[in-house]
């Protein structure tokens, strides 16, 4: 009974005491890494939203899917979707609002004529290089709380963090195929 008792570590700093379960008593939500990260993100749109609407009339959304059109040249749904983790049919509603303000073109792509590639058109371009300087600008601001070693040590923390959860996520469907 007193090895089912021993103490084993489990992620965010809980313990779990045999058949009872994690021990709860000093858990913090705040203590995650993930949770920080979201709040962080989430603080992060909510300060800029404003921002973007007022002076572009564009969500936050709309602004993303304009930056990868602008950066990529054209692309489909289903790769804007990918590229920036929204549902489908989120970025389909994004590009018809797009599309409606004359900030997009769409053609039949010659590759799979069932797809259709989005591309900006020349108020897009516009639209995109003036929400880019605030874009920028908001960044800057931002990243000037950090000296340069810190934001240099926190861009290789990002990419660390996720080409290992990639391995995770690689390592995970290994073992559920098997």
């Amino acid at each position: 009974m007193e090895a089912a008792r021993k103490q084993r570590s489990l992620p965010g700093g809980l313990s779990a005491e045999g058949p009872g379960g994690p021990d709860t008593s000093d858990f913090k939500l705040e203590d995650f890494f993930t949770f920080r990260l979201v709040a962080l993100a989430r603080a992060m749109d909510r300060a800029s939203k404003p921002a973007f609407a007022r002076k572009f009339g564009l969500s936050l959304a709309e602004w993303r899917i304009l930056a990868i059109i602008a950066l990529e040249g054209e692309a489909t749904l289903n790769g804007l979707a990918a590229r920036v983790g929204y549902d489908k049919s989120q970025v389909s509603r994004v590009v018809a609002t797009l599309s409606a303000g004359g900030s997009l073109r769409r053609v039949a792509s010659l590759a799979d004529q069932r797809s259709t590639l989005i591309s900006l058109s020349d108020e897009g371009r516009a639209l995109y290089e003036a929400a880019l300087t605030l874009g920028r600008e908001r960044e800057k601001n931002l990243l000037a709380a950090l000296s340069p070693e810190q934001r240099s040590a926190l861009y290789r923390c990002m990419d660390i963090l996720r080409d290992h959860l990639a391995e995770m996520d690689q390592a995970e469907e290994t073992s559920d195929a098997a």
